[in-house]
């Protein structure tokens, strides 16, 4: 493993592949102004709590809306503008959940010095109620297009451009260990690993290419007999040949990605012929942060094309607004070789070669540490509803990452390489997934070098139908009906459609008299509404009772199934299939 030119990632020979990886790597920019110069002076304060916005995105604009310059605030909420020409201007300023702010042109004269002030809105844009469906089988190639995906967009490029310009800046420095990893191609297991720690901070060590080189040439590269790979950076991502080239559209996580929604983009049609990529950003609908991204190189030889092939970048951001890259990583094809019927070399995908990194330290150039990630792990045991027998094949999942692993046949796992940190573990088994049921995850604190353990019991039929039906009426010889909508065709989720449970009720006179009688039947019903994950939960259906399950889309009857629940069931799990 050797290093070619400062501030890139080692390239990785293997046979006959390099790699290139990319990383968006951020900092700050505070500059002191001459007293002749002509300056402007912002300040970006927060409108409820009127205090400084650290890391901010600040513009010196034109009246017209042309950019002249952009900075990060500081930690006192400031940006400064220095030694533009005399004339007229207006400052923007905009930051992730917040509402972008602009002020009136004003005019800056020869030697001048303008102060403004921005307050910034939260956001009162509901990522959560986006109807990510409705998008789905749209495309645009710029993401400006379409309500539902420019609004994403937005969020992510104010992500986006504050990697930019931090890097640009090059304000904090990085400590860092790489490594690369021999897997194996069916197993996944991990054949051979080296690490190098990076001795000294490098500024931005990771760098990708100039997005017109990229889109030109692809993003993989011939040198001489090596396969080169190339990542995006944010200025990629952000450039406008990027833009014009790629189909943007929406779509909505699932496993890892759970909960999140992704700004999904691949390459027109017209760009077969050229190694590119697709992927995803994927966004926290709560917070309007940019948690990952993850690509898959397309346009590969045939031989080698694998949806294995592709790359994770990690986000964090850091309590002062700025933001961090944990960790990334890059898969590779090995490429073995073969002799044909007629004595010809064929090359085949023999396994993977995993080049990545991880940030350790981050510090600021005045050489304040930001961050010293010497890492902690989470270990545990998860035994069945009774507390006595371990549970095997429990999935357990850092929220919010990639980071998760399966039980053993003793019921253990362990989650390692943590940083410092507050942490949501999520674990869950598919009898529970069966019942549409998630368990609300546990909060655990990770200190370096230290081991957090966890015993966790897992809910039983009946804790379930507790959680679930919390605060809402059960009456006797009644259960709950559970399940997931999805589509039968492609067995893929259908959210926020009403789910209708009915069933019929015997209307009685002189109840407990010789006269008792039936005078005749009353139909009842609950309407409830699939999240997410098309997953429903109906509660207080009566048992023993024929029960009509109905899909309705605003109002309309779009698949319907009977079904009865016997006396001796609590929680009944259905599957409804809708057939289009």
């Amino acid at each position: 493993m050797r290093q070619r030119g400062r501030g890139r990632l080692p390239r990785i020979r293997e046979g006959k592949v390099a790699v290139h990886a990319a990383l968006m790597l951020f900092g700050l920019l505070l500059a002191a102004a001459p007293a002749s110069a002509q300056t402007v002076l912002v300040r970006v304060l927060d409108a409820e709590s009127q205090q400084p916005l650290f890391g901010a995105l600040a513009y010196l604009d034109t009246p017209e809306g042309a950019t002249v310059r952009s900075v990060l605030t500081d930690e006192r909420g400031r940006a400064i503008f220095v030694g533009m020409a005399p004339g007229r201007y207006r400052v923007r300023a905009e930051m992730i959940g917040k509402r972008t702010a602009v002020t009136e042109p004003f005019r800056v004269g020869e030697g001048e010095t303008v102060a403004q002030d921005l307050r910034l809105e939260s956001s009162a844009i509901e990522l959560e109620g986006i109807e990510v469906e409705a998008e789905g089988g749209r495309c645009s190639v710029r993401p400006e297009e379409g309500l539902a995906v420019a609004r994403v967009w937005d969020e992510v490029r104010k992500a986006l451009t504050g990697a930019a310009l931090a890097d640009r800046e090059r304000m904090y420095r990085y400590r860092t260990v790489k490594y690369v990893r021999e897997v194996d191609r069916d197993t996944r297991a991990i054949r051979h690993e080296e690490r190098e720690r990076v001795a000294g901070f490098l500024r931005t060590p990771f760098e990708s290419r100039p997005a017109e080189e990229l889109i030109e040439r692809g993003f993989v590269q011939k040198d001489g007999n090596d396969a080169v790979y190339f990542g995006p950076d944010a200025q990629v991502l952000l450039s406008d040949v990027f833009l014009d080239t790629h189909c943007f559209g929406l779509r909505r996580g699932e496993g890892d990605a759970a909960g999140l929604i992704g700004l999904r983009f691949e390459p027109v049609r017209s760009r077969k012929r050229l190694p590119d990529i697709a992927g995803t950003l994927w966004i926290d609908p709560e917070t309007y942060e940019l948690r990952f991204l993850e690509y898959r190189y397309v346009n590969l030889d045939p031989d080698l094309s694998s949806p294995e092939v592709g790359g994770y970048v990690a986000f964090r951001r850091l309590p002062n607004g700025t933001w961090i890259v944990p960790e990334w990583w890059i898969r590779m094809p090995k490429v073995g070789y073969v002799r044909d019927h007629r004595g010809r070399l064929q090359p085949y995908l023999e396994a993977y070669t995993v080049a990545g990194g991880i940030v350790t330290e981050v510090q600021e150039q005045g050489g304040r540490t930001v961050i010293e990630a010497e890492t902690g792990s989470i270990e545990g045991i998860v035994l069945d509803s009774l507390g006595v027998e371990p549970l095997r094949g429990a999935r357990v999942r850092i929220a919010g990452s990639r980071q998760s692993v399966y039980t053993d046949r003793e019921g253990r796992f362990r989650i390692a390489g943590l940083s410092d940190g507050r942490y949501e573990v999520e674990i869950t088994h598919p009898r529970l997934e069966q019942l549409g049921f998630r368990p609300e995850p546990l909060v655990r604190d990770v200190r370096k070098g230290e081991i957090t353990q966890i015993r966790y019991v897992m809910p039983s039929v009946g804790d379930v139908a507790f959680q679930v039906c919390r605060g809402q009426a059960m009456p006797e010889r009644s259960a709950v009906l559970t399940g997931w909508v999805r589509d039968a065709a492609t067995s893929s989720p259908l959210s926020g459609v009403t789910v209708q449970a009915r069933w019929s009720r015997v209307r009685m006179a002189g109840v407990g008299t010789e006269d008792a009688r039936i005078t005749g039947t009353t139909t009842e019903g609950v309407q409830v509404r699939a999240d997410e994950r098309g997953a429903y939960h109906v509660c207080g259906v009566p048992q023993d009772r024929l029960i009509e399950v109905a899909v309705l889309v605003e109002g309309e009857r779009i698949a319907a199934d009977t079904l009865r629940i016997s006396e001796l069931e609590r929680v009944r799990p259905h599957i409804i299939e809708v057939r289009r």
